[in-house]
């Protein structure tokens, strides 16, 4: 595992924070995904291997492939459940989050005085911890997790292997996306040296699908819309949807991905109501074309290939907008 001398320095830091810590909090950004739970449920593993006190507070609906993992019931994602220690955090953990306002209410249970610790793997970053532990070329956060513990000195059991792989399958879409790096492909191996099971993990992320999910699958394929000439697809997602068939957005977590699959589509969308007048859009694309740059746009970003970002304003208007801009991308594509 190669470690710049700063980089190493970085995470010595870290440790030592972890180390001087009692109560910890761990958060991510809204609407959890594989790499910022796996990242929050490994390093819980890490901190309770150290005998902390440890918090593990989120915003939205987890994705339904996590339902069955042992931790996953310590994350709370209700308000109401988010219980703060009497003497408060002394330490909070932020992954995956450009800012601190990215992981939603959470925020407000945050004291000013408790130090922050942020990892990250996000170019447009704000640096917002006493501690900024960026990297831009790392595949996901759990691979950044992953030379802590090693630095650490912590035995990577298998239950932490688990979720560390996990981090990086789900944030590589499979080792598909260019954030696949020869550094994730050996720390994946390292892991699968802890005796993890990747087919079984993989059929629970990826292969286990409720009939529900797989009939508005089909209807949202059924209605998607090929624009700018087939070089763009989009797909929308509404409450009704959602309503219709007993799911949550989380239920429908990778949805995008479908739009990838449409021969000569260069960039891809989800949009979601999330409220009348806000719309949440997930993207992705081929090639060297730029979606953080397209995200930007609308106070969103991300990565080359795969990134998120909101319009404040009812979905066919965002549609509109988001397809225009879409279309200034691509404009001088071959």
């Amino acid at each position: 595992m190669r470690m710049t001398k700063n980089e190493s320095s970085l995470i010595r830091d870290i440790i030592e924070r972890v180390e001087s810590s009692e109560r910890v909090l761990l958060s991510s950004h809204q609407g959890p995904d594989g790499d910022s739970l796996g990242s929050q449920i490994s390093f819980y593993l890490y901190l309770k291997s150290l005998g902390k006190q440890v918090w593990m507070y989120n915003q939205g609906h987890i994705p339904h492939y996590f339902h069955d993992f042992k931790e996953i019931d310590l994350v709370k994602c209700e308000p109401e459940d988010w219980i703060v220690p009497e003497q408060g955090f002394d330490l909070a953990v932020i992954f995956e989050c450009t800012s601190i306002d990215r992981i939603g209410e959470v925020k407000d249970i945050v004291a000013p005085k408790t130090d922050i610790i942020n990892i990250d793997h996000h170019r447009e970053n704000s640096e917002f911890g006493l501690i900024n532990y960026i990297d831009v070329d790392a595949s996901s956060v759990g691979e950044m997790n992953y030379r802590i513990f090693k630095q650490a000195g912590l035995e990577i059991s298998r239950e932490i292997a688990e979720y560390i792989f996990i981090a990086i399958l789900t944030d590589t879409g499979r080792f598909h996306f260019t954030s696949t790096t020869p550094e994730s492909l050996r720390v994946a191996a390292e892991l699968i040296e802890q005796g993890i099971d990747i087919k079984a993990l993989t059929d629970r992320i990826y292969f286990s699908n409720s009939e529900a999910q797989l009939r508005l699958t089909g209807e949202l394929l059924a209605s998607m819309d090929v624009v700018l000439g087939g070089r763009a697809c989009l797909l929308t997602l509404t409450r009704s949807d959602l309503e219709r068939y007993g799911l949550k957005y989380g239920d429908m977590e990778g949805m995008v991905e479908w739009t990838m699959k449409v021969k000569g589509a260069m960039v891809g969308a989800l949009l979601k109501d999330l409220r009348p007048d806000f719309t949440k859009i997930s993207l992705r694309s081929q090639r060297d074309i730029d979606v953080h740059k397209l995200a930007q746009k609308f106070d969103g970003g991300g990565h080359l290939n795969a990134a998120g970002c909101h319009i404040h304003a009812p979905l066919p208007e965002a549609k509109e907008k988001l397809i225009s801009a879409i279309g200034e991308l691509i404009e001088d594509v071959d």
